[in-house]
C-alpha cells in the first residue's frame, strides 16, 4: 500500500478536504486556489452542492467519473492534521 492512497475523504464548507490517507494518515488539502483556473473543472468545483459530493473511490478523491484529483497530487500538496 503506498502512503498516498486515499481511504477516506470529508469535503467541508470551506472548500478543503480532511483526506484519510493509507495507515490513518489525516491531511488538509486546500481546494480553493483551483476555483479560479481556467480549466473546464473550476466551474463545477465552485458549485458547492457538486464539491461536497467528493468521495473516496479507487484510491483518490473523485467527484465524478471525469473529476478527480491524482492521489499522489493530494498528497504533496496537503498539510498534516494532528
Amino acid at each position: 500500500m503506498f502512503k498516498w492512497q486515499v481511504q477516506a475523504v470529508e469535503p467541508k464548507t470551506d472548500f478543503t478536504l480532511l483526506i484519510t490517507f493509507a495507515k490513518g494518515k489525516k491531511r488538509l488539502f486546500d481546494c480553493k486556489k483551483y476555483l479560479f483556473d481556467d480549466a473546464w473543472y473550476a466551474q463545477q468545483l465552485k458549485d458547492i452542492d457538486f464539491f461536497m459530493k467528493a468521495k473516496a473511490d479507487h484510491f483518490t478523491v473523485m467527484w465524478s467519473e471525469d473529476l478527480d484529483i491524482a492521489p499522489e497530487y493530494l498528497y504533496e500538496k496537503s498539510v498534516k492534521v494532528k
